[in-house]
């Protein structure tokens, strides 16, 4: 008989009942479909009340001879109401791969809840909160094998001809090796649209520890993501990451559908 952990059962089930919204999610509004997919710095948005919004996709990093994959990278968006969703990310398929060793399984699962406070007037930008956690559902070596609390705090100014600036700063009680500490990051983007159709998303992020030895992570990104009308994105994206002198090559692409 196959032992099921309490805990993936959870995750499972929590899945589950997000993905339950869609038996009686309201018909999408006609505004563009906006996603989390297209940076690290996410914008302020929620999906609205009702609706239900699932992001995926595929990334691929290579530093050196180590090649890292995720299969997944699923999330689900469950609107409450106006301002508040609840976000669901269903564990992803990792894959590490080296000369000497390959690592694979399944990653952890996370929860969380949205709520934009206020949208933005003139100079005054809008502002969301984001509080969570990591679930410690992944495979030994995968995941981080303890609760990971994490929250966001994102900051959305309207600009001219459809541009945006945005800001970000998160903060995980993150587990290494069953080593826990502080993970903060903190970024800055830019973002256009053109018309419905398409948009572009720049950024630049930086990663800091209080993890003995641990050194600062940076990294550069550009999206872009092309509508396939209101309800339907799919997107690409690369970057670099760099540690220490190395840099990491960032690549991925992904797609985005709400009902």
């Amino acid at each position: 008989m196959i032992a099921i952990h309490p805990l993936r059962a959870a995750a499972c089930a929590a899945v589950a009942l997000l993905a339950a919204g869609c038996a009686t999610a309201h018909a999408p509004p006609a505004a563009p479909i906006a996603t989390s997919r297209l940076g690290i710095t996410r914008s302020t948005g929620t999906v609205p009340a009702g609706v239900v919004q699932l992001e995926a996709g595929y990334s691929r990093a290579r530093l050196d001879q180590r090649t890292r994959h995720a299969f997944g990278e699923t999330l689900v968006r469950v609107g409450l109401d106006a301002r508040t969703e609840l976000r669901g990310s269903v564990p992803s398929y990792m894959r590490t791969v080296t000369p000497a060793t390959t690592m694979q399984g399944m990653g952890d699962a996370a929860l969380s809840v949205k709520h934009r406070l206020r949208d933005p007037a003139g100079w005054v930008p809008a502002v969301a909160l984001t509080a969570g956690a990591t679930l410690p559902t992944g495979a030994k070596g995968v995941g981080a094998g303890d609760f990971q609390p994490e929250g966001a705090v994102s900051a959305e100014w309207e600009l001219p001809r459809g541009l945006r600036a945005l800001g970000m700063a998160t903060w995980r009680d993150a587990v290494v090796s069953g080593d826990r500490h502080g993970m903060a990051t903190l970024s800055a983007a830019g973002r256009t649209s053109i018309g419905s159709a398409a948009a572009g998303q720049l950024e630049y992020a930086r990663t800091t520890s209080t993890r003995a030895g641990a050194a600062d992570v940076s990294q550069l990104r550009a999206t872009a993501a092309l509508r396939l009308g209101p309800n339907l994105q799919l997107d690409g994206w690369a970057g670099r990451a760099t540690s220490a002198g190395k840099h990491e090559y960032l690549l991925g692409i992904g797609f985005a559908r709400r009902w």
